[in-house]
């Protein structure tokens, strides 16, 4: 288990409760929780935030249900662990049965007050493409949180490239939003990783394209990490898992 890094209060109990229409519900369903707060940022919360954004999905009013999706059932057993560790809750596996991209496995928490808990923390409800948001300011305020952070981001979204004229391979990170909507998240990740960790990286808007039943058009913006700033981030923030060995094997001092 990492250790977790503790850094200060998020969220407290009767900020909770505020969120909450009738004092009767407050009362009768919450109880069992108040012995988590204050809910205090660490390494750990901002990770589950990043998992979230990603790969998961946070439905809001009325069902509140946390979701969380990966190929690997190993993955998917890492976040339940950590889910523990914060919030003492299981999820519920199973298999996706609707993912045309391949197979993918996804455990589910039907518990409102810990998916309630979690909005208020910084992460977004609903359809993340049509949404504007931002990286959560206490996981903006703190290197520590920001590196976790960053890692699962990129262990989630980022990939590797490696062109045959290039020593250096690339990494990269796609965002995608409605045409219309603002997109201030992926230039934050990149604000933050030169701010902290001196990485340097460009961002280009891709074509945009029309994949959606509801024929909404869809514009991706994608980071490129390049040259001796990919040694920078594979010192400082790393890949998770195969991710991290691909890329130490792709480096030409490292491998």
């Amino acid at each position: 288990m990492r250790l977790i890094y503790i850094i200060g209060q998020i969220l407290r109990y009767k900020e909770f409760l505020l969120t909450y229409k009738t004092r009767g519900h407050r009362i009768k369903h919450l109880e069992d929780y108040q012995h988590l707060f204050p809910i205090k940022s660490s390494t750990t919360l901002a990770g589950i935030v990043a998992d979230l954004i990603c790969d998961g999905n946070l439905q809001g009013d009325p069902k509140w249900r946390i979701d969380f999706t990966s190929k690997s059932i190993k993955e998917l057993k890492r976040f339940e662990k950590e889910m523990i560790v914060l919030f003492n809750i299981k999820g519920k596996i199973r298999k996706c049965t609707t993912n045309k991209f391949g197979k993918t496995y996804n455990i589910a928490f039907n518990c409102a007050p810990i998916t309630r808990i979690l909005f208020l923390c910084g992460v977004p409800a609903g359809q993340k493409v049509l949404l504007k948001f931002n990286i959560p300011k206490w996981i903006k305020k703190d290197k520590e949180c920001f590196r976790r952070f960053a890692q699962r981001v990129f262990t989630c979204e980022g990939g590797l490239m490696h062109e045959k004229n290039r020593k250096m391979p690339q990494i990269r990170f796609n965002m995608h939003k409605e045409e219309n909507i603002e997109d201030e998240f992926i230039g934050e990740v990149a604000k933050f990783l030169e701010k902290y960790f001196k990485i340097k990286s460009t961002i280009k808007k891709q074509k945009p394209i029309n994949s959606r039943k509801d024929n909404k058009i869809m514009i991706s913006r994608r980071m490129y990490i390049t040259g001796e700033n990919v040694i920078k981030f594979f010192n400082e923030i790393q890949f998770e898992g195969e991710k991290q060995k691909t890329l130490k094997a792709k480096l030409p001092n490292l491998a």
